[in-house]
């Protein structure tokens, strides 16, 4: 019992994060628009009974036309959602890449009805290849007062980043997230905000030691070794599991947490010969998490006590 409570617990202490609900590695597409407001419902409610009513959501609500993201971004307001989160829509991603413009008049549209703020989601590999440059970004800036961020899944483009934030600079609580755990620390000196990442479902605690090593100022030889590890950790895991999509963080939280191993269809369950890949790579993590998560916990007990 003691060992069932700890982990509810635990449980508990990863939701004062920013939860993203409906997002691509929740199975955004694949459930109804009833099941994405429940979701989020839920989510909100589990938040303000453990006390946390200060802590937002981040609801996905990208659809494949504008008129469904609009809707969806309604619904989410209406479930407690406080920021919706919109990928391009992939089905006619080859005629949206023949004229820019759509595609940036897509996000102004949708910013313009929306009740709730947005982030732009750049993500190629789960948007059929589409990969927003750095001027639609900003155009879509310039003209969307309601976006009030961007997440980029787009590994090494410190360049984009760079173009991005220079044009923000003047709003400086506009965020820009990142989505590729390795890139963490150059993106956080190119002038990233944090990360939103898959792993962190399986590791919040490590995600947050290194973002916050991030932030040292002259650190010790000993911090430096202790971000490079993380880093690295994190960093292995990440390479592995992510290329797997949604099979392959469902499997690892399966593994993790004894629950949800396999995705709705057409998408399968990873078999266990792919499925040895992912725990391989897995143990070393969950031990620095274990001892990431031991130090938040006898931090809580002096605060509390």
């Amino acid at each position: 019992m003691p060992g069932q409570w700890q982990r509810r617990q635990a449980g508990e202490r990863r939701l004062r994060t920013v939860p993203v609900c409906a997002g691509p590695l929740g199975e955004a597409v694949h459930l109804s628009r009833d099941e994405r407001a429940t979701l989020i419902r839920c989510t909100r409610q589990a938040l303000d009974k453990q006390g946390f009513e200060s802590v937002p959501i981040v609801a996905g609500v990208g659809g494949s036309s504008t008129r469904e993201t609009v809707q969806l971004a309604r619904d989410a307001a209406s479930a407690g959602a406080a920021v919706g989160m919109i990928i391009p829509p992939a089905y006619y991603a080859a005629t949206l890449q023949q004229d820019s413009s759509q595609i940036e008049q897509y996000y102004i549209d949708i910013c313009r009805l929306s009740p709730i703020p947005l982030l732009l989601y750049n993500f190629p590999a789960n948007s059929a290849g589409q990969d927003l440059s750095a001027k639609s970004i900003i155009r879509i800036i310039e003209n969307s007062p309601n976006l009030c961020g961007l997440k980029l899944t787009c590994p090494g483009r410190m360049d984009k980043l760079e173009q991005v934030t220079a044009s923000v600079k003047t709003n400086p609580e506009f965020l820009i997230l990142d989505g590729v755990m390795h890139d963490l620390p150059a993106w956080k000196e190119f002038g990233g905000h944090g990360t939103v990442s898959g792993i962190s479902n399986i590791a919040p605690s490590s995600t947050v030691r290194l973002w916050n090593l991030c932030f040292v100022e002259n650190p010790s030889l000993e911090q430096q070794k202790e971000l490079r590890e993380v880093l690295n950790v994190l960093s292995k895991v990440d390479a592995v599991v992510m290329p797997l999509g949604v099979r392959g963080l469902k499997y690892v939280l399966g593994y993790v947490h004894g629950y949800g191993r396999g995705p709705r269809r057409p998408l399968l369950a990873l078999d266990e010969i792919n499925g040895k890949a992912v725990t391989d790579v897995l143990d070393e993590l969950l031990i620095l998490e274990n001892r990431y998560e031991e130090e938040v916990m006898t931090a809580e007990s002096w605060t509390t006590a």
